[in-house]
């Protein structure tokens, strides 16, 4: 055998890897650098076991279960808003799961290098790791043999992840768990790690040091938005950078969707029908849906999906401020709970030369930065910090009656 599924469809969840009885399976890197399977076919017996298991060889929604509620949710918690790119949903279960000896949270995290691995936590001081967005693909490693191993074992297990990671997990169990909780992630597409990589140098040579922490959604200086915060350390000191997504060419290129994993152009996840328990994500234009439920230290937006969801998030209610609302309020400005994100011309040339050591990388055409919307951008963030809160509620509410 030579292939699991098609390239172009293939998610990197590598299940296979795991799955395969002979462990002919192993992890490569493709020209673009994102993780593929790479069999090793002088062991391989030909059983097809990787193929059938597959997700991306199932039907177009087999596994994926209807979203049953659809809730935007803030947590009570400020040090947990703080930390949380949204409304700290992810962070309220995880900590209702720790709160039984044994049992564990699976989460993306960046290690000492700031490489995004999929890391387990049994302790609460470790969920800070886990929170916030991350804006690459993360590697699962063997993360997935960790959680049958606990769940084997009695254990309660939350898993989270972009939606193709948790149908990887599932497909690599084989069969459901009762103790088993898993969230994804309203997932608009994921870059790959060489490219996220380049990225870091990149900005460290540009500030003159190291990056050595990074975050993309950090609420210090703006609230709930999409400011980055950089940590460069430049000698024996360091500095803090905070990063307008539409100045910077890896973020930009990201919203607007130009590096994602060709399967990420056709993801069969993006819709109403989901592959976890819970899905995750910001509650874009809740100020529209409910002016008055909208708080600058973020919003979540909480699909439930199974009985298993509902019965959990019924432990944790009392942790948040939530309002119910339709799917259609909800999907009106999450694009990816409807469809994937659409393929622009510039991915074609997105990755080209990724792998080289030129410092020109970030000036090709796929990282041009449009001044027009970061100038925009700019101002925009500029009032929200020196306008006092009434005055933005009341332009806000004047914006309303217009459009009324």
């Amino acid at each position: 055998m030579t292939s699991v599924t098609n390239p172009q469809k293939c998610t990197g969840c590598l299940a296979c890897r795991l799955i395969c009885p002979e462990e002919c399976i192993g992890a490569a890197e493709d020209s673009e650098g994102f993780a593929v399977p790479q069999i090793e076919s002088s062991r391989c017996l030909e059983c097809g076991l990787c193929v059938s298991r597959c997700p991306e060889n199932s039907a177009p929604g087999a596994g994926l279960s209807g979203c049953l509620r659809v809730l935007a949710a803030k947590s009570k918690d400020d040090a947990i808003l703080r930390c949380s790119a949204s409304g700290g949903v992810f962070a309220g279960l995880a900590k209702k799961i720790l709160e039984t000896p044994g049992n564990a949270v699976f989460g993306c995290a960046y290690d000492e290098n700031l490489a995004a691995r999929h890391i387990c936590v049994t302790d609460p001081a470790g969920l800070p790791r886990l929170q916030s967005s991350k804006y690459v693909q993360s590697d699962t490693g063997d993360t997935y043999l960790q959680a049958k191993a606990l769940l084997d074992a009695g254990k309660t297990v939350f898993y989270t992840g972009t939606p193709c990671q948790i149908a990887g997990l599932r497909a690599f169990l084989g069969a459901a768990r009762d103790n088993l909780l898993t969230a994804d992630l309203v997932c608009h597409g994921v870059p790959s790690p060489l490219l996220f990589a380049k990225y870091l140098r990149w900005l460290g040579r540009k500030h003159g040091g190291q990056v050595i922490s990074y975050n993309f959604r950090s609420k210090e200086r703006d609230g709930w938005g999409l400011t980055s915060r950089a940590v460069i350390k430049t000698g024996s000191r360091s500095k803090t950078r905070f990063i307008s997504p539409y100045a910077d060419p890896y973020y930009d290129s990201f919203l607007n969707c130009r590096t994602f994993r060709e399967c990420c152009y056709t993801c069969r996840y993006a819709g109403s029908r989901r592959a976890a328990d819970f899905s995750i994500g910001d509650y874009w234009g809740i100020d529209k849906v409910d002016p008055g439920f909208f708080d600058s230290k973020g919003v979540s937006v909480v699909l439930i999906n199974t009985d298993k969801g509902a019965r959990w998030f019924e432990k944790v209610a009392g942790g948040f401020d939530t309002v119910e609302t339709a799917f259609a309020d909800a999907a009106s400005h999450n694009i990816n709970l409807t469809a994937p994100s659409c393929r622009p011309g510039l991915r074609d040339c997105a990755y080209d030369g990724v792998s080289g050591a030129g410092a020109g990388f970030f000036r090709s055409p796929a990282y041009r930065i449009r001044k027009d919307v970061y100038f925009k951008t700019l101002v925009k963030t500029g009032l929200k910090r020196i306008l006092p809160p009434a005055a933005i509620e009341k332009y806000r509410n004047v914006k309303r009656m217009v459009r009324m």
